[in-house]
């Protein structure tokens, strides 16, 4: 006995797989524009700590123009970043809701495959049942 849509309920299968693959390399990506934030986060915080151990000393006008360009660089990406993260958040929600409605999918197709299972084993043992007693009642005749 062979379901009828065994074929559906294996593209269902291989689709879901396919998002679950799809949605650990977005996921995969996110935590790498994380960790990027998270290394700049550290930089400026370091800098931060090294300009103020140099300003103790004597510096000059350019060297605090630098450091400001590079704070004010370092919080341009960090605004950029921020958005790039945002950005894979949505992708990750939407690919989040294919991969439930998948698996929803799936899942109906695996109860309707238990189910015909259950019907053809009902017929099947009407039909078993029905030649026992064909054959009980064969032998009864022959045997009276």
């Amino acid at each position: 006995m062979r379901f009828r849509f065994e074929i559906l309920l294996r593209l269902n299968s291989n689709r879901e797989n396919l998002l679950q693959r799809e949605l650990g390399d977005i996921l995969s990506h996110q935590q790498r524009q994380q960790n990027r934030q998270d290394l700049m986060q550290n930089t400026k915080k370091n800098s931060a700590n090294e300009i103020n151990q140099r300003m103790k000393k004597d510096l000059k006008i350019d060297t605090y123009i630098l450091y400001d360009n590079f704070f004010h660089g370092v919080e341009l990406q960090k605004g950029r970043q921020q958005k790039i993260i945002s950005e894979i958040g949505e992708r990750v929600e939407a690919k989040r809701k294919e991969l439930v409605e998948a698996r929803r999918k799936r899942r109906t197709m695996e109860i309707l495959k238990e189910r015909d299972l259950k019907l053809y084993a009902k017929k099947r043992e009407k039909i078993e049942v029905a030649l026992m007693d064909e054959n009980a009642s064969s032998q009864w005749r022959l045997n009276s």
